[in-house]
């Protein structure tokens, strides 16, 4: 009987050795490589997501600029010093629709330009093409001239490939800061004039303008917002 008990004991023993040189010969070549797609696969799935949430990140972050560029865009039209100055810059949004208007004349009725540089001239007397008043840079009553937009009227590359048409060539400005220093923000402003109104004044009633900010980098749409412009009270 004590023979049979340490015969057990050392066959339960071998086994345990056997096992333990199986354990100590690791994975197979096939389990390795399984592992190895695996954890790459793992990887490129963590650097997508970071990857994704930076981008996310950095999109809000300009989107949060964009909004600033805006407002700052819409208060500057409501401030009263340079109401005059942009509607003298402007008269041909104020006149009266008629049906003999062409393609140029519809569209610079419907959009603001808010700095000299934007002024269309005609090639002869060098004038503005559709009546606009140069803004004296300084006036005694009002100041200087807070300058908010650059246009590029010649500059046929100025533009992203998207927004790359001569009608945003003409209508879309490129934003300075408080240094006067050009930004990636570009801004086209479109007039919508009011219907159904008896005796209709632009002037007096005011226009709908819709403020676009554009991301000059790719073209993209980052925020917009309408106000009421009344220039005479």
């Amino acid at each position: 009987m004590k023979k049979n008990k340490e015969g057990r004991v050392k066959t339960a023993v071998t086994e345990i050795i056997k096992n333990r040189q199986l354990d100590e010969r690791g994975f197979s070549l096939l389990e390795i490589l399984i592992a190895i797609v695996l954890l790459g696969t793992s990887f490129l799935f963590l650097a997508s997501m970071i990857y994704q949430n930076n981008q996310a990140i950095k999109l809000n972050k300009r989107k949060e600029e964009a909004i600033f560029v805006r407002e700052d865009i819409k208060e500057w039209l409501l401030y009263k010093s340079q109401l005059q100055d942009i509607a003298n810059l402007n008269s041909f949004v104020f006149i009266e629709f008629k049906a003999s208007l062409d393609e140029g004349q519809i569209a610079r009725r419907n959009h603001l330009i808010l700095d000299n540089s934007g002024i269309q001239r005609d090639m002869l007397t060098g004038k503005g093409k559709y009546g606009e008043i140069e803004v004296p840079l300084s006036d005694d009553e009002r100041g200087t001239f807070i300058q908010k937009l650059k246009y590029h009227l010649t500059d046929a590359d100025f533009l992203p490939e998207s927004l790359r048409t001569d009608g945003n060539q003409l209508y879309i400005g490129q934003y300075v800061d408080r240094f006067n220093e050009e930004t990636d923000f570009l801004v086209r402003v479109v007039v919508n004039h009011k219907v159904g109104v008896s005796e209709y004044n632009p002037r007096t009633d005011g226009v709908s303008l819709n403020i676009l900010i554009y991301d000059k980098q790719n073209g993209s749409l980052l925020t917009e917002t309408y106000v009421n412009w009344v220039v005479e009270s």
